[in-house]
Formats: C-alpha cells, sequence, structure tokens
C-alpha cells in the first residue's frame, strides 16, 4: 500500500523531511514550498489528490487550517516542542559566542520554554522570549511575524540581546537581511519521523475506510399530481434516471443493476460516493431527473463492513429522504451516522448513541435515540438553544401535530422547559418558546 504525501514546507526544510523517510517505505512524497507560511493555504488548490499532508510545523498548519478541513484531508504537523527548544538552546551554548547569554527567542508556547529552563535548572534573567499561542491552542496570543521581527529587532537595537531564535522561516530571513545574528529552531530528526509515521498511519486509515463498501439505492416517486398513467412515461423517466446514473458512476469502480421499474442499486467504495457528494454529483442527478420528468426521485448511500450492512444501511437512507417529499439523497454511514439532504445545507444526526444520559432520556421520554440526537444537533447547529414546535417540525420534516406530541413528552420528563412565547402574526396564539435543561447539553 503506498502512502501518498504531500509535504508544505519551506524549500529550506524539504531535504530534513526527505531524509527521515526509510528508503524501504512505501511512501510517495511531493513537496509544495513557501516563501511565507501565510502561502501554505494557497498551496492547497494546487494538489489534486493526496492520502495525507504533512506540514513542516504548526505555523503553515494554522494558516490552512480552514482550508484543510474543508477539503476533508487527513492532516499532521511536525511540531517544535519542548525537544526542540532544548536542541536549539543546546546548540546554541555550544556553537555561538557567549553561549546563552543575553538572547531573544520566538516559540509556539512560551510554557514550552519554561518547562524546558525549569528542568534544567536554568535562570533565563537575560533571555527575552515571545510567542504566538494561538497557533497551537484556541485563543492564544496572536501570531503577527512583523511584530515577531519587531521584537527580536528593538532587543538588539538597545543591546539587550545579541543574538536571536526563531520558530518562523520568514523571520529568520528578515533577520539575516537586518544583518541581526539569528538562527532557527532546530528541529529534531526525532520530531520529523513521529510526524512522518503519524501521517502513514492517518492515510493508511484513509485508504481502509475509501475502500469501504457503499450501496446506494435509487428510485422514482410518482409527484403529486403528475396522473402518471402512462406506462411511456414512467419509460421515459427510467431510461432518463439510468443515463443519469451511468453518467454518475463512470469515472469510478461503481455497477449499477435494476432492481424494478422504478429502482437501480448502485455497488461502489466509500471513496467514490464521498467524492460524488462533495463536487455536487448527486445533487445534479436529482435535479436532472426532476426536471425533465416531473417525477421525485429518492437516494439513499449506505456504507458498511459488508455488503449486507452497506444496503441495509442505504435502506435507512431512503427512508430519511422520502420523509422530505423531493427530490433527495441521504447517507447512512457504518457508525448509524444519517446525513443529508445532500442537496441542502447537510444536516447531520446518529441513529445510535452509548451516551447513557441520551439513552436514559429515549427510554424515560418514548422517542429514539435518533430524535433525541436530531434535537441536540438542531441546537448546535443553530448555536441558540431556543426554539417553538414549529422549528422542530420543519427540522425534522415532521407534522406540527408530531412536534406537538414530541415536545409534550420531553417537557413532562423534564429534558426541555417553556421560557416564553412568540406570536410571529397579529392573529392567532402565540407559540411557546422552549430550551433544552443545560445538563444535557453538555452531554
Amino acid at each position: 500500500m503506498i502512502i501518498r504525501i504531500a509535504a508544505i514546507s519551506s524549500e529550506e526544510f524539504v531535504p530534513r523531511i526527505r531524509k527521515n523517510i526509510h528508503a524501504d517505505a512505501n511512501i510517495h512524497l511531493t513537496t509544495y514550498t513557501y516563501q511565507n507560511p501565510k502561502e501554505s493555504a494557497a498551496l492547497l488548490d494546487l494538489i489534486d489528490d493526496c492520502d495525507v499532508l504533512l506540514f513542516a510545523g504548526p505555523l503553515p498548519y494554522f494558516f490552512a487550517k480552514e482550508k484543510t478541513e474543508q477539503k476533508k484531508w487527513p492532516a499532521v504537523y511536525i511540531p517544535s516542542d519542548e525537544y526542540t527548544i532544548s536542541l536549539s538552546l543546546f546548540h546554541t551554548m555550544l556553537h555561538v559566542p557567549g553561549g546563552l547569554d543575553r538572547i531573544s527567542i520566538d516559540v509556539p508556547k512560551a510554557a514550552y520554554f519554561e518547562k524546558v529552563a525549569e528542568e534544567l535548572d536554568i535562570q533565563p534573567t537575560l533571555w527575552f522570549v515571545t510567542d504566538y499561542s494561538e497557533i497551537v491552542e484556541e485563543g492564544g496570543t496572536r501570531f503577527d511575524a512583523e511584530e515577531v521581527i519587531r521584537f527580536h529587532r528593538e532587543h538588539w537595537e538597545r543591546g539587550e540581546s545579541k543574538f536571536a531564535l526563531t520558530g518562523v522561516d520568514y523571520v529568520y530571513t528578515r533577520l539575516r537581511e537586518l544583518n541581526i545574528p539569528c538562527a532557527p529552531l532546530i528541529v529534531p530528526d526525532k520530531n520529523i519521523r513521529d510526524a512522518i509515521q503519524q501521517a502513514v498511519a492517518y492515510g493508511q486509515l484513509k485508504i481502509s475506510k475509501n475502500s469501504q463498501i457503499a450501496v446506494g439505492i435509487a428510485t422514482i416517486n410518482q409527484a403529486d399530481g403528475a396522473g402518471f398513467q402512462a406506462e411511456s412515461q414512467m419509460q421515459d423517466a427510467t431510461i432518463n434516471l439510468l443515463q443519469e446514473l451511468l453518467e454518475l458512476v463512470k469515472e469510478t469502480d461503481a455497477s449499477i443493476q435494476k432492481l424494478g421499474m422504478d429502482q437501480f442499486i448502485i455497488y461502489g467504495t466509500r471513496g467514490s460516493i464521498e467524492q460524488m457528494m462533495e463536487y455536487g454529483k448527486i445533487a445534479h442527478v436529482l435535479e436532472n431527473v426532476s426536471h425533465l420528468c416531473k417525477v421525485t426521485v429518492t437516494m439513499g448511500f449506505g456504507f458498511g463492513l459488508t455488503a449486507k450492512e452497506a444496503e441495509a444501511n442505504a435502506r435507512i437512507a431512503i427512508y430519511h429522504a422520502r420523509k422530505t417529499q423531493e427530490s433527495n439523497a441521504y447517507l447512512v454511514t457504518d457508525e448509524k451516522e444519517v446525513i443529508g439532504p445532500v442537496n441542502t445545507e447537510a444536516k447531520t444526526f446518529h441513529l445510535k448513541s452509548e451516551n447513557k444520559a441520551i439513552l436514559e432520556i429515549a427510554e424515560k421520554s418514548g422517542s429514539s435515540v435518533a430524535t433525541i440526537n436530531k434535537l441536540l444537533q438542531y441546537v448546535k447547529l443553530r448555536r441558540d438553544n431556543r426554539f417553538t414546535a414549529t422549528d422542530l417540525a420543519e427540522y425534522l420534516q415532521i407534522s406540527r401535530r408530531s412536534s406537538e406530541r414530541t415536545v409534550k413528552k420531553l417537557i413532562d420528563h423534564q429534558v426541555i422547559e417553556v421560557v416564553g412565547e412568540e406570536q410571529p402574526y397579529q392573529q392567532g396564539r402565540p407559540r411557546a418558546v422552549y430550551r433544552f435543561n443545560h445538563h444535557l447539553l453538555s452531554t
């Protein structure tokens, strides 16, 4: 199994990465280099496909994190941690005149530096340290390369420091241009090897998941008022759907079989189905057939370790797609995660749970685990713990009466409570506004 790794790095650091890949490792490494780590996000657009991303440090990963998550590629970065700081200080002590006296240092997290100083029993009285911890933790110190450069330059110009250590390639280049004695933090080979091994493990997991069995079921439904009287109309819709499905799977290893006059089944892999969903190809099929033939088409996709499990999950997905009463598709994973509909902003909820609090609530209220998970997902999507029965009816794609019955069960068992009311129209009764008890939201 060959793991395709895309490395995002400065050009100077690439040889270090290549040096730490074993010759017998089944790794295909492609490098994408930047002058400034801020360019790392743009470099992702140059990558056609890979199994895993390897960033040369926490900083390039920080700038590319959002786009990495959008592309759903697994990613790791080579850490700049206590090992890095210890090795860099030792090298400075041995090779820089004056050793560790009067130096300025920038590091991803000052706590790393403090820990090293404590363990080595060093009193850093003449050291000047700044960090940019937002790159490794939420809410940390903001990173600004120009501020870091200014920090080193000002201590140098005032004579407070005689040497600078930096964890940013771009800062190192600029300090050299200013003729300030400096060196980059030295990343140990161990950190590089560990990150490469982690990247390989992530790549193997992705390949394993992508080769998982996937089954899709496509069904033609009679649209309201369509009056599907003539058999020829059904045949036209069936032929059109088959043509669209053949076009859909032609670039994958999937196959199609006809189950009946109005139904097809697709056998493929998880990777191919996820790719179809990501690029909107499934939504395109639904739209084309519905528009040309005036019918609704529902599609359900299932993942599983066996073909039987995948097909069972696909039928669960079909059930959820049909509830929308329009052309749509849903997906059920091997972990019973329901995702859909695919032609809108997809929602996600779980059909099963191992959370004891959720299981207990479902049992006491007579609601399904899936319903409780849907309700929690609804609150998290909106980021607002307030809703009405009408809001839930629209989100769950159920009738207002069914929604009110669900709400009553949850009130009776103190899962939710009334916190107010709203009156969107001048006439008519006001609607009760509910919220979940806070202990449930923390589950």
